[in-house]
Order: structure tokens, then C-alpha cells, then sequence
């Protein structure tokens, strides 16, 4: 007869029997909170089936305090999911900002959804592949 004792302390269950030790992991995973140059996936049901969105962390807003008389303001951050050149025309205008960059924007309540993939190594793109999600895996 085989001797099975369950543990059950700090949401980890511990299965003990035959001189083994298994450990079974928590059913629910702590939640994954963004942060700046984290390079996310971002999978949602929509009404055509899932659409799944891949991008840098571009910006993530900081809490607000509710305040009497206003509208609670929601957390978000945005994705960044495209970076390309604007044409020569558009910089005659306005030399300083030479890219256009798609924001997809992900709301706090959404945050459940996202799957981090890895933090980007520098806060400077050296190369242009650092900028689009084709060499991730």
C-alpha cells in the first residue's frame, strides 16, 4: 500500500509516496504586470475568432488615485506593434521625428491576456530588426 500524503500550505500541494516528492504548481499563476520595453503577446477573442497582436511596451500609465467629482481614469499601456519611415515629404516639416510608429492601446482589465516574451536589452535600437517582431519566436 502505497502511503499518499497531501500537503496542502502556501497554494503549493506536495504529493508524498514511495521515497518520491512531486510538487504540483499553484492553478492560478501570480498575474503578469507590463512594464516598459517588455515585448508582449497579446491574444483576444473577437467577433471573427482570435486575433493575437505582438509589439514592444511602449508606454504604461501610472495609478490614479480616484478624486471626488471626477471619472475614475483606467490604467493602460500601449504596444507598439509597427516602426517605419515617413516619407521625405512629411520630414521637410518636421525633421525631428523621422518614424511613425503604430500604438495598439491595452487597458489594465486586459493585462490577464498578455503572454511576456523577453525585455529588450537596451533601451537604444541599434538596427531596425529590433524594431519588428519577425525575428521572435
Amino acid at each position: 500500500m502505497v502511503l499518499l500524503k497531501q500537503l496542502v500550505a502556501l497554494d503549493i500541494l506536495l504529493y508524498v509516496g514511495v521515497g518520491k516528492m512531486y510538487e504540483q504548481l499553484s492553478l492560478f499563476p501570480p498575474l503578469y504586470e507590463p512594464e516598459v520595453d517588455d515585448y508582449v503577446i497579446w491574444e483576444k477573442q473577437t467577433w471573427c475568432g482570435i486575433s493575437t497582436d505582438k509589439g514592444w511596451v511602449y508606454f504604461k500609465g501610472d495609478p490614479v488615485e480616484p478624486k471626488k467629482g471626477f471619472p475614475n481614469q483606467a490604467r493602460y499601456i500601449t504596444i507598439e506593434t509597427a516602426v517605419y519611415d515617413k516619407p521625405a515629404e512629411q520630414l521637410r516639416d518636421s525633421p525631428l521625428h523621422k518614424k511613425t510608429h503604430t500604438l495598439l492601446l491595452c487597458y489594465e482589465q486586459d493585462w490577464k491576456d498578455l503572454k511576456f516574451v523577453r525585455k529588450r536589452e537596451s533601451k537604444h535600437c541599434c538596427h531596425y530588426s529590433q524594431y519588428d517582431d519577425v525575428n521572435v519566436d
